[in-house]
């Protein structure tokens, strides 16, 4: 199939040539989806997992279960500070960010949704840590085939990174883990980006449906410039010809994620999301020894950016390899001497 992506005008632009693969989760066994998704790194949807789960309960409303109980949400857990991105704004490769209780978040949410989001912002809570915050409230269980996650079995006892300097900085190097949830209205969603770490990651609706566009590792040169610095923000703009001269030529897969689905996004895969409804998901990035190499790939590929960007310093400074670590584990998450400790340790 070879078609271009249209009806909601989400992913109008591109060319969508196959869907996603959607597997009923309860009659495949972990081998086989390590077989069949995880080492062969291909994307899939999987149902029949979430039937148990506390938060597809008490997260959505008695009367609708399709829709988010807000009011709940904001009294259970009132945390005082929730990171929000304003999906009208761009600020460098993201969204621009703001930070709220999760009081205000409903607040605005709620209010928009009144007036027709009128004049407002649409505003996307993501990235808030809910299991290190509410650790006593078991709102989901990781599936099995999820479960073999190094990189957050790891930080539950340690840090990613030790320095001091770059753990205080704006961007929150020393992240908690990376078990996430996130919220928004219609119309919210989160630009082209390829996931950090090029780790894997799971992505489980509580409620909402959310539509996804994918572009295989193999074609990510289509949607890079050719200094490898930047990539295209919003496949449904018009993307610069100029910046970006390969970019019709992307083949992409397309997925609508149904309530209570969750979808498994391989190792490197560029991907957006958009949210077809009000939408709650709980998602997590994490890594195992099956895509390790895609983790060391990209440090040796974002060292080299690093290092070249300060060549010109190399005979002044005193440590020139030392800054190079500082300035690979600023932009990436972690540096050379944080792999080998996070491979190393019992």
């Amino acid at each position: 199939m070879d078609r271009t992506a249209g009806g909601s005008g989400i992913g109008g632009r591109v060319k969508v040539v196959g869907h996603v693969e959607r597997v009923d989760a309860r009659r495949l066994c972990y081998a086989e989806f390590v077989d069949r998704f995880m080492r062969p790194n291909r994307p899939v949807v999987l149902t029949g997992l979430t039937s148990s789960w506390r938060s597809c309960q008490d997260w959505t409303l008695a009367a609708d279960r399709r829709a988010p109980d807000l009011e709940f949400l904001a009294r259970t857990f009132p945390s005082p500070f929730v990171q929000v991105a304003d999906c009208s704004s761009w600020e460098f490769s993201d969204q621009k960010r703001l930070e709220m209780s999760m009081r205000e978040f409903v607040d605005h949410w709620v209010g928009s949704s009144s007036n027709g989001n009128s004049g407002g912002s649409l505003l996307y809570l993501k990235d808030w840590h809910f299991v290190k915050e509410y650790p006593a409230y078991v709102a989901y269980t990781t599936p099995t085939f999820f479960a073999d996650d190094w990189l957050n079995m790891y930080l539950d006892s340690h840090p990613i990174h030790r320095d001091s300097d770059i753990a205080n900085h704006k961007n929150e190097i020393n992240c908690a883990d990376y078990r996430f949830v996130y919220m928004g209205a219609k119309g919210t969603w989160t630009p082209l980006h390829a996931d950090v770490f090029r780790s894997y990651s799971w992505s489980a609706n509580v409620c909402g449906r959310k539509l996804w566009l994918f572009l295989p590792p193999s074609q990510s040169h289509f949607i890079v410039d050719r200094n490898l610095r930047s990539s295209v923000y919003n496949i449904n703009d018009d993307v610069s010809e100029k910046q970006f001269p390969e970019f019709n030529n992307a083949e992409w897969l397309e997925c609508t994620q149904e309530q209570n689905e969750i979808i498994f996004v391989p190792s490197g895969w560029y991907h957006q999301v958009h949210n077809l409804e009000d939408t709650i998901s709980i998602n997590h990035n994490w890594f195992n020894g099956y895509n390790l190499h895609w983790v060391w790939n990209l440090l040796h590929e974002d060292y080299k950016v690093a290092k070249d960007y300060i060549e010109d310093i190399r005979d002044i400074c005193d440590d020139f390899e030392g800054l190079c670590q500082r300035n690979l584990a600023a932009n990436t998450g972690m540096n050379f001497y944080d792999f080998f400790v996070f491979i190393t340790r019992p």
